[in-house]
């Protein structure tokens, strides 16, 4: 068995839409169900990562990949931190422009422009696709099928540790870009 490249592309694809379709739900609803001063409370979170350095970020989004990268359990995570963020972009939009067509740039420029935000969501691809390739093995084994075998618990870790390697390269590249943007951040919700 050996890396495949397009269900990595797949799962970054469904990834990509479900941001949009859960940005857009949290865009509409979210200031429902979420005041502003939990958004605010949220930005200065992330302005105060500045201050930890890249090393926190990694530390941080590793937690949640390695989640992802769990058997069985992983593609729950995956779901659980798309909508955390894809629902949470869509209500800080809703405070911070509360325009439309602020949430579409937000949303390109979340996914696209800065390249820590394309790199992180391939990094979390990696992982979960697989998760989703060694629970396929492991129900497959359980049904009778063959046997899961060690070149499936080697795939398994190097989809991981391809993740990994892309995390660490995506937080430098956040810390980077948080720093360059720190003035805009900050002025965003008063």
């Amino acid at each position: 068995m050996a890396i495949n490249i397009k269900r990595v592309a797949l799962i970054y694809v469904i990834e990509l839409i479900t941001l949009v379709l859960l940005s857009i739900i949290g865009f509409y609803v979210g200031p429902l169900f979420v005041s502003q001063s939990v958004i605010k409370s949220l930005r200065n979170q992330l302005i105060s990562t500045v201050d930890l350095g890249p090393n926190y970020i990694f530390l941080h989004n590793l937690e949640i990949d390695t989640l992802m990268a769990i058997p069985v359990i992983g593609p729950f995570f995956f779901v659980l931190a798309l909508v955390m963020t894809g629902f949470v972009l869509g209500v800080y939009v809703a405070y911070a422009l509360n325009s439309i067509l602020g949430l579409i740039i937000s949303l390109l420029i979340t996914m696209f422009f800065p390249p820590h935000g394309i790199i992180e969501l391939l990094a979390y691809a990696f992982s979960t696709t697989g998760s989703l390739t060694f629970t396929r093995d492991l129900i497959t084994s359980l049904r009778g099928g063959r046997r899961i075998s060690k070149s499936d618990v080697t795939v398994l870790i190097i989809y991981y540790l391809i993740s990994v390697v892309l995390l660490y390269i995506a937080a430098n590249v956040e810390y980077f870009e948080i720093t360059a943007l720190k003035g805009l951040i900050s002025s965003m919700i008063s």
